[in-house]
């Protein structure tokens, strides 16, 4: 299994970018590892995320 490095933007006042590693399979579809780095993120905030239009980016898959 490898992982895949997703860089997330939550569009505020302040305009706040976060970067989360994602365990992922090699031929798995973008669409579910930016799902999972969303609910990652949202765990390690405290279960809550501010309000926004999001965006999501895959920088790099290692596998």
């Amino acid at each position: 299994m490898g992982k895949a490095i997703v860089k997330l933007h939550i569009f505020t006042y302040a305009g706040e970018d976060y970067v989360v590693e994602v365990p992922c399979n090699k031929e798995e579809v973008d669409d579910l590892i930016i799902a999972r780095a969303w609910k990652m993120l949202k765990e390690e905030e405290g279960g809550s995320l501010p309000y926004g239009n999001r965006t999501a980016e895959i920088l790099k898959r290692l596998h």
